[in-house]
Formats: structure tokens, sequence, C-alpha cells
């Protein structure tokens, strides 16, 4: 016999099935409610959901609309929010490249092109693009080429050379290093790691 349990006078049960529910699921129920809200109702909880991903890191204009608008919230809508969050200085593009690119590049080592792609994928304009790079000039990713390639010496100490070069090179290149500044870079860092080998090893020769 089946018995029908009235879910008001057991809310635990609602509960338990939002438990349940898949993020998805989560998503798609928010994504409802959103798109039906209206006036400041929907203005106010468009701009929670820009304040949160804020809170969790910095974000360009068009990721935050795009986070809106996944939301369910329109269009429209999600771009008046940010125009909002603009104006009061929560939302700066050009800082926000500025800065990303600063990192990425001290970090990781990435070459302008890989940054380019990134800054590319964040939907930042031409224009914020081209400025944020601006900060890092050839000789800039010459030395930071270098250094990445300094790191790794270590680890490749007996390793025959081309087989560091080859290593050494593929690794450039996953960063976005051009084939031109890989091959230089690598070259003069094997010719001195060589030539310092065989420094040390003349220095034992003439110890014995």
């Amino acid at each position: 016999m089946v018995r029908y349990v009235d879910p008001d006078e057991h809310p635990e049960l609602g509960e338990e099935r939002r438990r349940r529910s898949s993020p998805g699921e989560r998503l798609a129920r928010a994504r409802v409610r959103n798109a039906a809200l209206t006036g400041t109702e929907a203005i106010e909880a468009a701009r929670e959901v820009a304040l949160r991903k804020l809170d969790a890191r910095a974000c360009s204009r068009a990721e935050l609309t795009g986070a809106i608008e996944g939301r369910g919230f329109s269009a429209p809508l999600a771009c008046e929010v940010v125009d909002r969050l603009e104006a009061v200085g929560l939302v700066d593009d050009q800082a926000y490249a500025d800065a990303l690119v600063r990192a990425r590049f001290a970090g990781s080592g990435a070459s302008v092109r890989a940054l380019r792609e990134l800054l590319v994928r964040k939907g930042l304009d031409a224009s914020t693009i081209e400025r944020a790079l601006s900060q890092i000039d050839r000789e800039d990713e010459v030395e930071r080429a270098a250094q990445l390639v300094e790191r790794r010496r270590r680890a490749l100490a007996g390793v025959p050379r081309d087989t560091a070069y080859r290593r050494l090179s593929s690794m450039l290149a996953r960063k976005g290093y051009s084939p031109s500044v890989a091959s230089a870079v690598v070259r003069e860092a094997l010719d001195e790691w060589g030539d310092q080998g065989d420094h040390a090893q003349e220095e034992w020769q003439w110890a014995l």
C-alpha cells in the first residue's frame, strides 16, 4: 500500500531531495528562478552573482557578464550590473590585464604569445591586451627563458647535449616561446654548461 506524505508536513524531505540533486540540476533551477526576476530584485540578484565571483578572484568584464548570463539573467541586465561595478572601481579590465601579465610572466614564465592567447580567452579587447603586453619586451623574454632553462640544469646533468637541447626547447615551446628565442637561449646555456664542466674537469686533473 502506498502512503502519501505531505511535503508541507515534512519539509526535511524536500531538503533531502535538494541535497541529492546534481550541481547541474541546481543550476538549472537557479536559472529558471533568476529569469523570472524583474526590476530591482533582478539587479540585486545579478549583482550578488558578480560579487561572489569577484570574491573568488579578479575578473574581466567579459567573464563577469558571462557568469551573470550563465545564471539565467538577460544580457542587457548583465551589462548594466557590470557597468555599475565598473563605475565604482570593482571592475577594471586594464588593471586586471596588467596584473595578470606580470603574475604569469614572473610565475610560470609564460611568453608574450602565450599571454596574448590567455588575455583573448579572458574576453579583453585588443587595445587593452597590447597595453598590458607592452610591459614585456624581447630582452625580458630572453632573460626569462634563460632563467627557466637554468632551473633545469641539475635535472639534465649527464644527459647528452642533443637530448638536453630537445627537452629544453620543447619546454620553452610549450610556454609559447618562439623557435628563434628558444634555440638561441638553449644553445647558449648548453655551451656555458659545457665550458663550466670542462673547466671543472681540468681543475680536478690538476689536483691529481
